[in-house]
């Protein structure tokens, strides 16, 4: 599936210092959705490709924009920005912390605490004509836990969102983007259609990658990484990054 998905978490101006390299502001926000529309690409989400039974010659010009861990400040910028020009974004919730905060970050990182969305947020949400998506439950490295930990945080997450939504769930993120091996048979008998990462070698309905869009980012390379061109290097590029990346920590561990 040959279609371009943007990576965002917070959006806020003046973001706490632990949270920088997660938000971008409010102006880059919108510079971003500006790109979309001169671009004339239009949104869609993960639950319209399934429910609509769209082909990929369907999906020329269409874009996808996810928000990972589900921050309820996306209330207040964000997603009106959205409604306001017709737009619709993917939003994936780690399930264990619907109502609560980023307990994970706090707990690895020292991150600042932030207030995640409550049940009625989500299903305002799905009102909307928004997806939600599972993110996990507890937002953990799947790649580093055995077959069946992995499989119930996968599967439970699910669940309980189709309990809250009254709805299908078809989309899963890989939270940190960490893959777990039997990825595809794991997600399938889930009943997911999609599985959403990060980087990967290769690419497939359960392993689509995403782009980051950061407060750096201008016009000419948000406009790039809108762009199939874009996604044409990243089948080159991101096996590089990835063996690149294990090769540097293959040494640190060394030392």
């Amino acid at each position: 599936m040959n279609i371009p998905i943007a990576m965002l978490h917070h959006v806020a101006d003046n973001p706490h210092a632990s949270l920088k390299k997660w938000s971008i502001s409010h102006r880059k926000f919108v510079e971003l959705l500006d790109c979309i529309e001169n671009k004339g690409l239009k949104t869609i989400t993960f639950n319209e490709i399934v429910e609509k039974k769209l082909a990929n010659t369907d999906l020329e010009n269409k874009i996808i924009l996810t928000f990972d861990d589900c921050p309820a400040s996306l209330f207040d910028f964000a997603i009106p920005e959205l409604v306001k020009r017709n737009m619709k974004g993917v939003f994936f919730m780690p399930t264990a912390y619907i109502g609560a905060s980023n307990t994970w970050d706090i707990e690895e990182h020292g991150t600042k605490e932030v207030k995640l969305m409550s049940t009625d947020d989500l299903k305002q949400l799905n009102a909307m004509g928004m997806e939600i998506g599972s993110h996990g439950q507890k937002h953990i490295r799947l790649n580093n836990v055995d077959h069946s930990k992995a499989f119930d945080d996968i599967s439970n997450s699910k669940a309980t969102l189709e309990k809250v939504l009254e709805r299908p769930v078809y989309s899963f993120a890989y939270p940190y983007g960490k893959i777990p091996k039997g990825y595809k048979k794991m997600l399938s008998t889930a009943g997911y259609s999609f599985g959403i990462s990060i980087y990967s070698s290769i690419e497939n309905n359960f392993l689509l990658r995403r782009f980051g869009i950061h407060e750096t980012d201008d016009s000419n390379t948000i406009n790039l990484k809108i762009s199939k061109r874009y996604s044409l290097m990243r089948i080159f590029y991101d096996p590089f990054f990835l063996l690149k990346n294990y090769i540097f920590k293959t040494r640190l561990a060394v030392v």
